[in-house]
C-alpha cells in the first residue's frame, strides 16, 4: 500500500514484492516496553493524529474520517464521508490529514487526497452518480479544509464548510499520471504555514524523461491541461520549480497561496507552482512529519521546522532525511541517495525555460540541461557556474584516455578514463590574467579500490605529483587540489599517468580565475539525506566529507559518524519524532519504519540536532504507514496496512519527575517542564496540561531520583 509497487489487492504478488515473512524468534521491542494492538476493522485506515485531549482523528483511504477516543476506539458515525470523491485505487487515495494547531478552539482539519476522475469530470451535473468512478485515467491531487463543529466537541464535520485550497479546477491541481508517486503527507510548520508533499507523478519501472509510460496516462494529461506541454518531462519534474510535483509546498492554510517567503514566490502569481514550493528533488515523499520545538514562529523567516521525510527509492536506495533551509533540492530524479544515478544524469535531458547566455560557445545548447543546474554537495556548498564558461576547464586534447559518459556526477559532455599505461596524458588550456599564485583542481573519480597517482606538467614541465586516493566508487567525484606561480597569458596543464592506470578525469577547476555565474534560473548544491538504505542487503550509508568533497560512511565504521548496524529497505515511512518525558531519554529521537521490511527502527541526535546513532526498535512491525506519537500518554502508534495498529507504551518511570532521565529531579527537568507549559509534555497529575501543580509535584521530587 502506497509504495513503489503495493497495494491493498497485489502487495505480496505485483513484481514479486510484498512483506517479508520473519523467523518468529526476531526482535521485538527492548525491554520494559509494552506492544499492544486495537481490535477492530482497521484495515483501511493510512494514518492517525492526535488531537491533544487524549482523542484522535484516523482516515482511510477511501475517504472516510473518524474520531476515536483514547483507548483508539472509533466513533459510532464518521466526522467525514467523502468517499465519493476520492480516488482510492492503487497507491491513490486520501493519504494525508493534518489538524489545525488550534483545532480546539476553530475545529479545522485539512485534507490531502487523489481526486476520482468522475467526480472531477461531472460532480454537480444532473447525470452525476456517486456510486460511479474513473480509475487507471489522469487525475488531480486536492488540498481541502473543513471545519468540525463545537455543538460535536469537535467530533462531525460541517459539510457546508469545505473549502478547496489546491486543487480548485482540473488545470491548478497536483498532477496523478499514473498509478503511484501522488499525493503525500500534511503538517504544520511551527510558523502556521501549511505544508504538503507530493510525488513526481513519474514511472516507477523505467527511466521516464517524458511522453507516455507504461501505466500511465501522460497524453490524456496534456489534453487535459492537468499538465502543460513544459511539464511533460517525466521524472524531472522533480527539478522544475514550475511544476507542483515532487516537492514539499508550503501554502497559506487560509487561501491556499503560496507564503511569500517561499524562495521562489510571485507576488503577482501567488497561485502558480512556483510560489508554491518550498523545496525540491523528492521521488515519492509518502510520509513526512515536523520535529517539535524546530523551526521559526515568524512566516517571513521561512524556517516553518525542521521537516523529516522518507523518500522511496528506485532501483538501489531508500532516503531517510532532514530539510531545514527553503529551496533546498534533495536531488530526485539526478541523484539517488547520496550519488548521482547515471541513468537519469545521462539523459541529458533539457530544462524547459533555462536559456543559456554562452548557448553556441564550445558546442553548448541554447536552454541548459537539468544536470548543469546541481553540483554535488560539497564544504562549503559551491554552486555551478556556467558549464560554458572558461572556469571549468575541460580537456583539450589527450592521448590514451578514453572519453566516456557511463556513470553520473560528471560535468561538460563526459569525462575521460585513464587506460593501463603509463604515460597517457590528458591536456588543458587555460587563460591566466594575473600574475601570482593559481589554485587548480583536478577532479576525478577513482573506484578501483587502489590509489592512483598520477603527475601534473606546467607547460611541459613536472610540477607536482597527485596523490589520487579511492573515492568508494566510479560515481562519486573528489578533487585533488594544487597551487602554481603562473604568469599572465596562456598554459597548459597536464594530467599524466605514472603508472599502468589512472583514474577518471572530469574537468580542470581554476577557482582563481574569473567565473561566469549561471544567471536567470537557480542553480543547486546537492541536499543529501540522512541515511541512505541499500534495497535487499545490509547496507547503509551516511553522508560524510573529505577535504570538502562529498563522501560517505557506512554506518558504525570508524569514518562513520552515527553509530549502528548495517539493515536493508524496501519502501520507507518517513517517521516522527518521540521525545516525550515518558519515553527514556536512550530511545528518544525520529522513529521511521520500512513497509516491506516491516521493521521499526530509532534515529538518536545529539543537542545540536545531528544524527548519532540508529538502533533497531522492533524487527516484526508489520506494514507500517503512518506513526504518531501520543502526547498525553507518550506512547508511540503505529498504523499497519490491512491489521490493527499497535501501540508502544513506555516502561513505568519509577519517578515522574524526572523528565530527562538522568535519576535526579534538578535544573534540566525544570527547564523541560517550563518548555512544555500548557500542553501535555510535563503532566504529572494526569490531567493532560502542565501547570502549576505539576510544579509543585517536581519541586517536591528534587534531588536524587534512583530507582
Amino acid at each position: 500500500m502506497l509504495l513503489r509497487f503495493a497495494t491493498r489487492l497485489v502487495t505480496a504478488t505485483l513484481v514479486g514484492i510484498g512483506t517479508i515473512a520473519l523467523p518468529a524468534d526476531a526482535m521485538a521491542p527492548p525491554e520494559g516496553f509494552t506492544r499492544t494492538g486495537n481490535p477492530g476493522d482497521w484495515g483501511d485506515i493510512v494514518g492517525i493524529v492526535p488531537v491533544g485531549d487524549g482523542r484522535f482523528v484516523a482516515w482511510e483511504r477511501e475517504g472516510v474520517v473518524w474520531m476515536l477516543g483514547p483507548d483508539l476506539a472509533m466513533s459510532m458515525e464518521p466526522m467525514l464521508d467523502i468517499h465519493d470523491e476520492v480516488g482510492a485505487w492503487r497507491d491513490h487515495g486520501l493519504l494525508g490529514l493534518t489538524l489545525d494547531p488550534n483545532f480546539l478552539t476553530n475545529g479545522r482539519l485539512y485534507l490531502l487526497y487523489a481526486v476520482d476522475r468522475y467526480f472531477l469530470l461531472n460532480a454537480g451535473s444532473p447525470e452525476y452518480d456517486p456510486e460511479a468512478d474513473l480509475y487507471f485515467q489522469a487525475s488531480i491531487g486536492r488540498i481541502t479544509r473543513y471545519t468540525a463543529t463545537v455543538k460535536s466537541d469537535f467530533s462531525t464535520i460541517d459539510p457546508e464548510s469545505r473549502t478547496i485550497l489546491l486543487g480548485d479546477d482540473i488545470t491548478d491541481g497536483l498532477p496523478i499520471l499514473g498509478q503511484s508517486h501522488g499525493v503525500g503527507s500534511l503538517a504544520f510548520g511551527r510558523d502556521g504555514t501549511l505544508l504538503a508533499t507530493m510525488g513526481d507523478s513519474a514511472s516507477y519501472s523505467e527511466v521516464d524523461t517524458g511522453g507516455p509510460f507504461e501505466g500511465g496516462w501522460v497524453e490524456q494529461g496534456l489534453a487535459d491541461g492537468i499538465i502543460t506541454p513544459d511539464q511533460d518531462i517525466g521524472a524531472f519534474r522533480s527539478q522544475y520549480i514550475d511544476s507542483l510535483c515532487g516537492k514539499i509546498l508550503r501554502i497559506d492554510p487560509e487561501t491556499g497561496d503560496g507564503i511569500s517567503s517561499n524562495p521562489w514566490y510571485e507576488a503577482d502569481s501567488p497561485r502558480s507552482p512556483r510560489s508554491r514550493v518550498f523545496c525540491l528533488g523528492l521521488r515519492n515523499p509518502f510520509r513526512m512529519s515536523i520535529v517539535p520545538g524546530t523551526g521559526s514562529t515568524d512566516p517571513a523567516a521561512a524556517r516553518p521546522a525542521d521537516i523529516s521525510y522518507g523518500d522511496v527509492g528506485w532501483n538501489t536506495w531508500e532516503d531517510s532525511g532532514i530539510v531545514k533551509v527553503r529551496g533546498s533540492n534533495l536531488g530526485w530524479p539526478l541523484f539517488e541517495g547520496l550519488d548521482a544515478n547515471a541513468e537519469y544524469w545521462n539523459a541529458n535531458t533539457l530544462h524547459p525555460t533555462a536559456i543559456n547566455p554562452l548557448a553556441g560557445r564550445n558546442g553548448c545548447e541554447e536552454r541548459f540541461r537539468f544536470r548543469d543546474l546541481i553540483l554535488q554537495d560539497a564544504q562549503p556548498r559551491t554552486y555551478p557556474a556556467n558549464p560554458c564558461d572558461p572556469a571549468w576547464q575541460f580537456p583539450t586534447d589527450w592521448t590514451g584516455p578514453t572519453f566516456k559518459a557511463e556513470v553520473g556526477g560528471y560535468t561538460g559532455e563526459g569525462y575521460l578514463d585513464f587506460g593501463f599505461s603509463t604515460g597517457e596524458v590528458i591536456n588543458f588550456t587555460i587563460d591566466v590574467d594575473r600574475t601570482g599564485v593559481q589554485r587548480l583542481g583536478l577532479r576525478f573519480a577513482n573506484g578501483g579500490g587502489d590509489p592512483r597517482p598520477i603527475a601534473i606538467d606546467i607547460d611541459g614541465v613536472f610540477h607536482t605529483e597527485l596523490d589520487i586516493p579511492p573515492t568508494g566508487g566510479w560515481e562519486q567525484w573528489r578533487t585533488a587540489w594544487f597551487t602554481a606561480d603562473l604568469s599572465p597569458g596562456q598554459h597548459e596543464i597536464r594530467a599524466r599517468t605514472i603508472i599502468p592506470t589512472g583514474p577518471n578525469v572530469d574537468r580542470l577547476d581554476t577557482p582563481d580565475l574569473p567565473v561566469t555565474q549561471v544567471v536567470g534560473t537557480p542553480v543547486f548544491s546537492h541536499h543529501r539525506p540522512m541515511l541512505e538504505i541499500r534495497h535487499n542487503s545490509p547496507e547503509t550509508r551516511v553522508p560524510t566529507y573529505t577535504g570538502g568533497d562529498a563522501t560517505e560512511a557506512q554506518i558504525g565504521s570508524n569514518d562513520s559518524p552515527v553509530a549502528g548496524s548495517a539493515f536493508p529497505a524496501n519502501s520507507v515511512t518517513g517517521g516522527v519524532m518521540q521525545a516525550h518525558p515518558a519515553w527514556p531519554a536512550e530511545w528518544r529521537g525520529i522513529f521511521f519504519a520500512d513497509f516491506i521490511r516491516q521493521w521499526l527502527r530509532v534515529i538518536k541526535f545529539d543537542a545540536d540536532g545531528n544524527p548519532t546513532s540508529v538502533e533497531l526498535f522492533d524487527q516484526t512491525a508489520g506494514a507500517i504507514v503512518a506513526l504518531a506519537a501520543d502526547p498525553v500518554t507518550g506512547d508511540l502508534i503505529t498504523i499497519r496496512w490491512s491489521s490493527q495498529p499497535i501501540r508502544y507504551s513506555p516502561p513505568a518511570n519509577p519517578c515522574p519527575p524526572d523528565l530527562d532521565g538522568d535519576d535526579a529531579v534538578g535544573g534540566a527537568d525544570l527547564g523541560l517542564m517550563l518548555a512544555a507549559w500548557g500542553g501535555p509534555g510535563g503532566d504529572l497529575d494526569g490531567d493532560g496540561t502542565t501547570s502549576g501543580s505539576d510544579l509543585g509535584l517536581l519541586l517536591a521530587a528534587w534531588g536524587d531520583c534512583a530507582p
